[in-house]
């Protein structure tokens, strides 16, 4: 009489490792099934037919504030929607000629006047918080003196007076001086970046 067995990759393995150690050692099939079913595949694999077996896992989508991640099997594809938040500009333009007003990190800064208004190669250590503050090369002309006498000199730049300039985030007030020739932020110096 036989006993009944669901198919499947365990049951196979059991089966098979039953009936041929039955036949080697000339057990009856129950009095060897009872012997070492509970070991018969662990340490081997199975030498019968098993049925194929498959993983599919479905594809999931999550989705956290601005960023999406599918992932569908093993390849995954992260696509981000975030966008920088806006950054403060310098004041706005107000006459032809100058330059740098209207934009953030501004390398130039020009009133469209004479050399005297004018800040090259500007580097900014910092932008966005309550003060700028930047390095650049700017026309010293000494106190007292006339334009005959001026030259180029480093010059710090400080931008501040966070504010709305035209409906933008904006620097409203700029001053550069020399700390090369003794010069120091001066209030009375002040320039209306948006005017």
């Amino acid at each position: 009489m036989g006993i009944p067995f669901r198919t499947n990759a365990v049951g196979d393995c059991v089966m098979n490792s039953v009936r041929k150690n039955a036949r080697v050692a000339g057990l009856g099939l129950a009095a060897f099934l009872v012997a070492v079913a509970g070991a018969a595949c662990d340490s081997s694999p199975a030498t019968g037919s098993s049925a194929p077996t498959s993983t599919t896992s479905a594809p999931t989508t999550t989705t956290t504030a601005a960023t999406t991640t599918s992932t569908t099997g093993t390849a995954a594809t992260t696509t981000s929607a975030t966008s920088p938040a806006a950054q403060p500009v310098l004041g706005r333009v107000a006459r032809p000629g100058e330059k740098g007003y209207g934009a953030a990190r501004p390398g130039q800064i020009d009133n469209g006047g004479d050399g005297t208004g004018v800040v090259d190669n500007v580097t900014w250590q910092s932008w966005g918080g309550a003060t700028a503050m930047g390095t650049g090369t700017a026309f010293y002309s000494p106190p007292g003196g006339d334009l005959a006498h001026g030259f180029e000199a480093p010059a710090t730049v400080q931008a501040f007076d966070l504010g709305m300039c035209d409906g933008k985030p904006a620097y409203r007030s700029l001053e550069w001086f020399f700390p090369g020739q003794g010069g120091k932020f001066d209030p009375k110096n002040v320039l209306n970046a948006c005017p």
